[in-house]
């Protein structure tokens, strides 16, 4: 009895083991994707920006030359997550305020952008579904 007792709770301390280097891997990738995302945007660099959404979301002729004359009419000067909530394993959702500089009138303000996030095991990526911000 004793025996069975071990070994299911070894079992049970593997599994467990298992399931949290996954779940540790998956969080990584969530982390690099954030701040190579966040990098990006800071920089106006829409174009590396737009290949973080979601394939299925993505227009079949991808960032223009009309998108990147729309997200050339702004300098992001800001950058700041707001809050964060993970309401399951693939799933996290951010709320980031914008300091948008607009070009022409040289006029600053701020702007909040709801971003989703799903994670692809297929891919082993996550994925941004909310999109790139509207920043007029």
């Amino acid at each position: 009895m004793l025996k069975n007792a071990i070994a299911l709770a070894l079992c049970l301390s593997v599994l467990s083991g298992a399931t949290q280097a996954r779940s540790s891997k998956v969080d990584k990738t969530l982390d690099a994707n954030l701040r190579a995302y966040a990098l990006a945007v800071r920089w106006n660099d829409f174009n590396a920006a737009s290949t973080f959404i979601d394939p299925e979301l993505r227009t079949p002729e991808g960032f223009t030359e009309a998108d990147e004359n729309y997200y050339k009419r702004f300098q992001i000067s800001g950058y700041a997550l707001k809050s964060a909530m993970r309401p399951d394993a693939q799933t996290y959702n951010q709320r980031v305020e914008l300091r948008i500089i607009d070009v022409d009138y040289q006029t600053e303000r701020t702007l909040t952008d709801r971003q989703s996030w799903r994670y692809d095991a297929t891919t082993k990526r996550w994925w941004l579904t909310s999109g790139l911000p509207k920043l007029d």
